[in-house]
């Protein structure tokens, strides 16, 4: 098996605990310990009540298509087009972005159910596992 190439993610300072439990195939987000407001992206202090302490809280890994865009030009030499990027709404409150995979772009629809699939990839940074997206439960919504 082939694992794909990407391009190696753009970290930020407080994003190395979203990649240690995506490697682990868990989806979490920085939440605040303080009003419980998630932070994303994850950040120093809470954007609500400006509390620094936060945890890793876990999201279901699910959430409906909010929004999306098929992208036809090459970007990155090493993603073959055509792809979709999305915005999925989660039960928790926060919108991710991320790519769909698995179904058909001319299948999706707003508030089609989604869930969080892992990746395993090759970055010029080295493997890396990455969060990506698609249809929950519909076989239908996948391609033949």
């Amino acid at each position: 098996m082939t694992v794909p190439h990407r391009p190696a993610p753009q970290r930020g300072v407080f994003d190395e605990p979203y990649w240690h439990h995506v490697a682990a195939g868990e989806l979490r987000l920085q939440r605040c310990s303080g009003c419980g407001a998630f932070r994303y992206p994850p950040g120093p202090v809470c954007p609500e009540c400006l509390a620094e302490e936060h945890d890793w809280a876990a999201l279901s890994g699910t959430g409906s298509l909010l929004a999306w865009t098929v992208f036809h030009r090459r970007y990155f030499p090493e993603i073959p087009v055509p792809y979709v990027v999305a915005a999925i709404r989660t039960p928790e409150g926060p919108i991710l972005i991320g790519n769909v995979v698995g179904t058909r772009d001319s299948r999706l629809s707003h508030g089609m159910p989604m869930r969080a699939v892992y990746e395993d990839v090759d970055t010029t940074d080295g493997p890396l596992r990455i969060c990506q997206w698609t249809c929950l439960d519909d076989p239908s919504h996948f391609e033949e």
